[in-house]
């Protein structure tokens, strides 16, 4: 499988566990959909296409320009948004799939839920069983991407160097106009 991401990278990040290299996790989380409130694992937020990633990461904004592309402050300088692809097979459960949704006695609205507290539980329970590395579920800004939670990345490996990403990207181009934001 391939999975992309929208990151901070830095060229001198040389391990994963620095800010900035491709499989970087930020250890605070807790308000993500599958995150784990107590902080026993941490989640990497993939997507399975390079615009897919593109939408989760600037969606957000109605205009997007060279400004939504700028490091968040404080980062080292060298810093810059880029697209990362992986590759691995890992054990996803598919949140998107009827009979995974009745085998959880879940139904669509509780996937997509902002309740946070509800969806982090299940997502517990799922990663509680030890038979996936993550799961899976349709992406907020459009319906045929997929979007990832992975606990459990030890087989992704990078596929490729990062990509520094403008607006002028093939991916930040296309997430635009599927899901009609403006770029200036």
């Amino acid at each position: 499988m391939e999975f992309w991401r929208v990151l901070n990278w830095h060229p001198d990040a040389s391990t994963p566990a620095d800010n900035g290299h491709p499989l970087y996790i930020w250890p605070r989380q807790g308000a993500g959909r599958v995150d784990d409130p107590d902080h026993e694992y941490t989640v990497l937020y993939v997507g399975d296409t390079a615009e897919g990633a593109a939408a989760e990461a600037f969606g957000r904004y109605p205009v997007w320009t060279s400004d939504i592309l700028a490091p968040p402050p404080g980062t080292p300088a060298g810093t810059v948004k880029a697209l990362v692809k992986y590759e691995g097979d890992p054990a996803i459960l598919d949140l998107d799939d009827p009979e995974v949704l009745q085998d959880w006695s879940l139904r669509p609205s509780n996937v997509v839920s902002r309740d946070r507290a509800s969806t982090q539980q299940w997502a517990r329970s799922m990663f509680e069983t030890d038979d996936y590395a993550g799961l899976s579920w349709w992406s907020f800004y459009e319906p045929r991407w997929a979007s990832f939670g992975l606990w459990d990345i030890a087989g992704l490996t990078l596929a490729g160097d990062p990509e520094p990403l403008t607006v002028t990207h093939d991916a930040v181009q296309e997430a635009a106009a599927l899901i009609r934001r403006v770029i200036t």
